[in-house]
């Protein structure tokens, strides 16, 4: 069975993911806030299960049995309009032979009305939904490595108690420590880096296994997470700075998306991020690191536009010409009129190379 999870951004959705792959070992993630996005990404999580059987079937083997599909959603509550939506698709992809099962844990009361109408939908308001994912999954799945469901349990109840606020309950302090953690833990772009974004958080999760049951867990761990932090991103925490390693790190996963994210512009070559912010010393150490390129350029959600070039383009005619700005010649920006905000970095680069009418 291939599993597809959906889920929130804050502590409680982590973890139910976090949760999730200790018990599945074909998983994929997405991730979404309120919104448009959600819709977005169960409708990537459909295409994806469309696509991987049609691949499977294109191949000279034959499948020896039904593929099977878990579509899992938690710590978020969908609309009546997304959840009939999600019913009738997946009903669809039934009926033309998929073998899909639908389940959605989550413990928000406004989706109320939507649990009474979807047998899909459960909802219970007495658990944060990773307590709910942690307890289902015990019951219908085997954990991988039974070792572990000890320290899982504290890590559940521990994110049990701060998210329902539950001042009394088990390591309530320690989980406002780590509700903070990855509130607050941006320093790898979710939206240019998806899978090492969660994988960062996931991390981060982990790290709270050393200190969960010290007596003074709480504070030790609110001490040593600047460190942690600087040594999962791989740096030397008494050597280095977080900014140093924070942009060194995005510029190794940057140039892991050259073919994706470069730009042809006239006899210039370019990079294209998405809501990086605060790019002049990520893209002066890019621009340095791959002098291949003569400017990077990023978009933020409303259409704003960061230039920056390294002597070799001069961005503030480039901005001028196109995205109605200026600035210096290696340091501009700009604004694309008529920008549409969108959570798929390739309606992001179309709206950019129309604007510099490439397309």
């Amino acid at each position: 069975m291939k599993v597809f999870h959906l889920s929130h951004t804050d502590l409680d959705g982590y973890t139910c993911q976090f949760i999730a792959k200790e018990f599945f070992d074909d998983i994929v993630f997405f991730n979404a806030n309120y919104g448009k996005e959600v819709s977005v990404r169960l409708d990537s999580i459909l295409e994806s299960i469309t696509s991987d059987l049609t691949q499977k079937l294109s191949t000279k083997f034959q499948l020896r049995k039904p593929l099977s599909y878990l579509i899992l959603i938690t710590d978020l509550n969908l609309t009546l309009t997304e959840s009939a939506s999600l019913d009738k698709q997946v009903q669809d992809l039934r009926e033309q032979g998929y073998e899909i099962d639908l389940i959605l844990l989550d413990h928000h009361i406004s989706g109320q009305e939507c649990a009474n109408k979807y047998p899909w939908y459960f909802l219970d308001s007495t658990r944060c939904a990773t307590k709910i994912t942690w307890e289902y999954l015990l019951e219908y799945y085997t954990l991988k490595i039974p070792a572990h469901q000890p320290w899982l349990h504290n890590l559940v109840e521990m994110t049990n108690s701060v998210d329902i606020w539950l001042e009394e309950g088990y390591n309530f302090e320690f989980g406002k420590v780590a509700m903070g953690m990855i509130s607050a833990s941006n320093e790898l772009n979710r939206f240019m880096f998806d899978n090492e974004h969660r994988f960062y958080k996931f991390r981060l999760i982990e790290s709270t296994k050393d200190y969960l049951n010290r007596e003074n867990g709480a504070v030790e761990f609110d001490n040593a997470l600047f460190c942690i932090k600087k040594q999962i991103l791989g740096g030397d925490p008494y050597t280095q700075t977080m900014d140093s390693i924070t942009s060194q790190a995005q510029v190794r996963l940057l140039q892991d998306k050259k073919q994706e994210c470069s730009i042809h512009f006239q006899d210039k070559l370019g990079f294209l991020s998405y809501s990086m912010g605060g790019i002049s010393v990520l893209a002066n150490l890019f621009l340095h690191a791959n002098p291949e390129y003569d400017f990077y350029i990023d978009v933020n959600s409303k259409g704003n536009v960061s230039l920056r070039a390294n002597g070799n383009c001069d961005v503030s005619a480039l901005s001028k010409e196109y995205f109605n700005g200026g600035g210096h010649k290696n340091a501009s920006g700009g604004k694309i009129e008529g920008f549409r905000e969108s959570f798929c970095y390739a309606d992001i680069k179309k709206q950019v190379l129309q604007k510099l009418q490439i397309l």
